[in-house]
């Protein structure tokens, strides 16, 4: 009994950074897909870098050290369109999303600050592959804010406008006319 007690709390320790890893994976997809649906908005287009910054959060946790070296854009999209389905089908069925939203932007924000963003996007600094990794791998993994400035209730109307955006588009959207629906029946 002595020895299993020190061989569990072992195999915990490797376990656990594996599934904390994966959990920062998932918050960063669902922020880039959350980001994806509100880049509709013509005045979002800011928030491109920011698409792509968690892009690069998901992918680079996402890396098993053990197989996969690399992953790849084709992934990634699977990965964000994935996300975009699960989140519109929570939209739809009534989740407010605002408090990940805002989540989200906070993170995304800390993320760019700690990138030092304007410095990462200077064609001047070509770093490689593995200093990137490293870089995106010690990155605030959520974000520092603890207390905000605007109302829940403006985060919530920004994702229904992101999502009314998203929706209204020529483009083929899963779940269309529920999203216009479920935006509709929110503003009767």
């Amino acid at each position: 009994m002595k020895k299993i007690l020190p061989i569990l709390i072992l195999l915990v320790g490797f376990v656990t950074p594996t599934y904390a890893e994966k959990e920062v994976a998932d918050r960063a997809i669902r922020c880039s897909a959350l980001i994806y649906i509100q880049l509709t908005r013509p005045e979002m287009a800011g928030l491109t870098a920011g698409e792509a910054l968690m892009n690069r959060i998901y992918a680079y946790h996402m890396i098993d050290d053990n197989k996969e070296m690399e992953m790849t854009n084709g992934q990634i999209t699977a990965a964000q369109t994935d996300a975009i389905t699960k989140l519109t089908q929570e939209y739809i069925q009534g989740a407010n999303l605002a408090e990940e939203y805002r989540g989200c932007v906070y993170w995304m924000t800390d993320v760019a600050k700690f990138i030092n963003i304007s410095e990462y996007v200077s064609q001047d600094n070509q770093i490689g592959e593995a200093e990137e990794m490293a870089l995106f791998l010690s990155a605030p993994k959520e974000t520092s804010v603890t207390i905000f400035k605007n109302p829940i209730e403006t985060w919530e109307q920004q994702v229904d406008l992101g999502f009314g955006a998203w929706s209204s588009q020529e483009l083929e959207v899963p779940y269309k006319k529920a999203i216009l629906m479920r935006i509709s029946e929110k503003f009767e």
